[in-house]
């Protein structure tokens, strides 16, 4: 099997933010022109249920299959994710914190950044029922669950994936962790409660040969048009999803 990417967005803003955000969000405009440089490169995005089957060796992949995966379930993927992808029939995942839906972001006032609103549970409706979109579990309240006590942990995991599946009707087999906050015992646990896959924040493509509950992603944000740090921003782009080095072992 060829390493598959799998790629990780958080909002999508329609316009700039403050420099210290850049690594939480990617334009509108940005967005829109990296998913016609996959159209136009052939790319084919699939959802993790294919990725399962492909690696369980009972389904196949199409031509260049990726996965486009949003983390925390911003508002703004309903005006500026969601249409660009039904337009182009790309199918995408979106990681929900079970107790925040309709809510906002507020894990993140403790780091010094304000709260953006999240999906209210009309709006995951309505984008479910309209297809493209998968929504999978990113946890209850959206913890550091390697630094919770076990039970609390399961508690995290368990709680999301039972909401999830009550609310939406399907079952939860993704986890996300918060973060990329997990260990050995977060892991077990994660398959115990019946999570087939999740993924991390660790820099890779997935492999044949990754443990199912620890898939690497491409973390994908704001970049400027040219920039000496960053260079071409299409060229980033291009150069994170196919080119940069899997420093893992």
């Amino acid at each position: 099997m060829t390493p598959i990417p799998i790629l990780m967005y958080h909002a999508v803003e329609s316009v700039p933010r403050p420099p210290k955000y850049k690594h939480f969000y990617v334009l509108a405009s940005e967005f829109a022109g990296q998913m016609q440089m996959l159209k136009r490169a052939g790319y084919s995005p699939i959802t993790f249920g294919i990725l399962a089957a492909a690696r369980a060796g009972t389904g196949l992949l199409p031509p260049k299959p990726v996965l486009l995966t949003f983390d925390d379930g911003y508002t703004n993927l309903r005006q500026n994710v969601h249409p660009i992808l039904r337009a182009l029939g790309f199918v995408y995942t979106v990681f929900l914190v079970s107790e925040k839906v309709g809510k906002t972001n507020d894990w993140v006032i403790c780091d010094g950044y304000e709260p953006t609103s999240l999906l209210s549970w009309a709006e995951i409706e309505e984008m479910q029922s309209e297809g493209s979109v998968e929504f999978e579990a990113h946890t209850a309240t959206h913890p550091h669950l390697a630094d919770l006590p076990a039970a609390e942990a399961r508690r995290e995991m368990a709680d999301s994936k039972d909401a999830l599946e009550q609310r939406l009707r399907k079952p939860m087999t993704t986890l996300c962790y918060p973060y990329g906050s997990f260990n050995e015992g977060v892991m077990d646990m994660a398959g115990e409660i019946g999570y087939i896959q999740a993924v991390t924040t660790e820099f890779g493509r997935v492999r044949k040969t990754d443990h199912p509950l620890r898939l690497p992603r491409i973390s994908v944000y704001h970049v400027p048009p040219i920039s000496l740090t960053y260079g071409i921003r299409p060229l980033n782009f291009r150069w994170r999803l196919e080119t940069r080095k899997d420093a893992r072992p």
